[in-house]
């Protein structure tokens, strides 16, 4: 009986860090919105086309397995998107993009993330707090991907674009991690912690300045790192 006890506890405590299928639907939208732009920016890079078929992939997978209300109110969207969401090869000038398609791509990710703040979450613990971090640097990098990859830079974010607030989700991944930088962890996770603090430092200033040039490729290359220091995190729970 003392064995049923504790491996339920385990499986409800796994369930109370594991984002809900939402959540991994927005991050997955986000991360595969970071590569689309890289694989743009790249000028062709293969390497970024896999990475975005993937995420996109694991986007659709989580959506799949949302709530009945969730698919009644993104899915449709979602699909539709899927069939322009592509760059056309354009003779002497490479990679294009539709603006209506970016545009369209902007508006689903900004509702998602504005529909994800109104549901009940938990970030009292300590992998709360790492998922939505990586919630939130994925959100993140995928605006400034977005908008580095825009002729027309952060000029072409319209005031619904701009409910997104990426200065605002840096304040917010500050204070997780500041608020995890006082819990009791193992040296191992603290060092780790302090790793993705300087990541995160690193990277903050060209996630929140749209009007500066960002070094993208450092940019994403760091926000994968970040991603990868977390989830080594999480697994340590």
């Amino acid at each position: 009986m003392k064995f049923i006890i504790a491996m339920t506890l385990a499986f409800l405590a796994q369930l109370s860090w594991a984002a809900s299928p939402f959540h991994q639907h927005l991050q997955s939208t986000a991360q595969s919105l970071s590569a689309f732009y890289m694989y743009q920016l790249t000028e062709g890079d293969e390497k970024h086309l896999r990475e975005f078929t993937k995420y996109r992939q694991d986007a659709n997978q989580a959506l799949q397995n949302c709530t009945e209300p969730q698919k009644a109110l993104f899915l449709s969207r979602w699909n539709k998107l899927q069939l322009e969401w592509k760059f056309d090869n354009v003779a002497g000038v490479g990679l294009n993009l539709v603006r209506q398609v970016r545009l369209n791509l902007r508006e689903y990710m900004t509702e998602a993330y504005l529909y994800s703040t109104e549901l009940p979450s938990d970030l009292g613990g300590v992998s709360e707090k790492i998922r939505d971090i990586q919630l939130l640097t994925a959100i993140m990098s995928a605006r400034t991907m977005d908008v580095a990859s825009s002729h027309l830079g952060s000029q072409s974010l319209t005031k619904h674009d701009l409910q997104i607030q990426s200065k605002n989700l840096a304040k917010i991944v500050q204070q997780r991690l500041a608020r995890l930088s006082k819990m009791k962890l193992s040296k191992e996770q603290t060092s780790t912690l302090r790793k993705v603090k300087t990541q995160f430092d690193f990277v903050e200033d060209s996630l929140v300045d749209h009007s500066k040039v960002a070094p993208y490729f450092l940019v994403y290359r760091n926000v994968i790192r970040l991603g990868k220091l977390l989830d080594k995190q999480v697994a340590g729970f």
